[in-house]
């Protein structure tokens, strides 16, 4: 038996490969991370320690990890190459990709063959719509922002293209020229800053993400993570990719591509 952990700041991901066989769990991860974690959890997915062969793992701050624990061999494998591993086995891609990782935060990968190259981030993801949510509405649930941003109307709050410019064809009339500049003056409801909000997150991605695309010179970008699985963000993303002429491919395995890279990495390095 092999498992791999993912440790994110707001999730803790696990993957048991046994015999063919691949299961998959998901905790709130508990801050600061530490080695003791490990057998915790292992004790919660009610696995037999003696069982385990080695544990990958990446994330939080496991590279400071000891090399066993518990008589079982612990192998660090870098975060880069965990994400880099993962999608390539997610979207089943043997050509260059740009890859961009999408949790708390949003990390950015250029994977090359078997090269992982970090490229840059930015601190906006899922733990941005959480935390500012919780500052402007009193809400952090994401499901409750989800539904209502479904109904919001964020003309009450952003200045958009349409109201400061015209004749410049690549800029749609319904993008943000200011994010929350109306709020001074116009009346709005939660439902209208929820919808802001979560469009606001999602135009910050998609410009980075054809940002980077533009560099690599790549036609398509691939999205791994769990932000995107909030529909208003996935669509803002979509609508600036679109400006660019970038197609976005979501990964159907959210949450689990890290723990994917692992397995890889161990498989062919174990």
């Amino acid at each position: 038996m092999i498992v791999a952990i993912d440790f994110g700041i707001t999730n803790t991901d696990i993957a048991v490969s046994n015999g063919g066989a691949l299961d998959f769990f998901s905790f709130k991860t508990n801050l600061p991370i530490e080695e003791s974690n490990i057998l915790g959890l292992l004790n919660q997915i009610k696995i037999n320690h003696k069982s385990i062969k080695t544990i990958g793992i990446s994330g939080g701050r496991s590279s400071d990890f000891s090399e066993d624990i518990d008589d079982i061999k612990l192998i660090k494998v870098p975060e880069v190459e965990a994400i880099g591993r993962g999608a390539k086995r997610i979207f089943k891609e043997n050509n260059s990709m740009l890859v961009m990782s999408l949790g708390t935060g949003t990390g950015c990968i250029f994977g090359d063959n078997k090269t992982y190259q970090y490229v840059g981030g930015i601190p906006v993801g899922g733990g941005t719509l959480a935390g500012l949510s919780k500052l402007l509405i009193n809400e952090d649930s994401i499901d409750e922002i989800s539904s209502l941003a479904t109904s919001g109307d964020r003309s009450e709050v952003d200045v958009l293209i349409d109201d400061v410019v015209s004749g410049i064809d690549i800029l749609k009339p319904n993008l943000s020229a200011a994010n929350f500049a109306k709020v001074s003056r116009n009346k709005y409801r939660k439902e209208d800053i929820a919808k802001a909000l979560t469009n606001m997150i999602g135009e910050i991605i998609g410009t980075v993400a054809f940002s980077n695309a533009f560099i690599f010179q790549k036609a398509e970008v691939f999205f791994i993570g769990r932000t995107f699985l909030e529909p208003n963000i996935k669509a803002a993303i979509n609508e600036r990719l679109s400006i660019a002429g970038i197609k976005g491919i979501y990964s159907d395995a959210p949450g689990k591509e890290n723990c994917i890279g692992i397995l890889d990495f161990l498989e062919e390095n174990n």
